[in-house]
């Protein structure tokens, strides 16, 4: 059986989360860079795991490979989550 590829991005934000039913896949977390506001707490534990786990490659790799402009993602993380 082949394993489907799963980008770094992804990875990292769910090997921090302990609970694999909150698991982000592709689709959800490329969503999460089209949202500005209402974040789930989920999301919001995954905005600052990506803000201080993940590499600069991993971003950059992610918006390449997903065509999300990484400006839009550096936008997303800049995001006061904690109001």
């Amino acid at each position: 059986m082949q394993t489907k590829f799963q980008p770094m991005l992804l990875l990292t934000v769910n090997n921090s989360i302990d609970n694999k039913k909150k698991h982000f896949t592709i689709d959800k977390l490329c969503r999460l860079f089209n949202k500005e506001q209402n974040f789930t707490n989920v999301e919001k534990y995954a905005l600052d795991t990506i803000k201080t786990e993940a590499s600069p490659e991993e971003l950059s790799w992610f918006s390449k490979d997903y065509h999300i402009p990484l400006s839009k993602i550096k936008h997303v993380l800049s995001i006061s989550l904690y109001n």
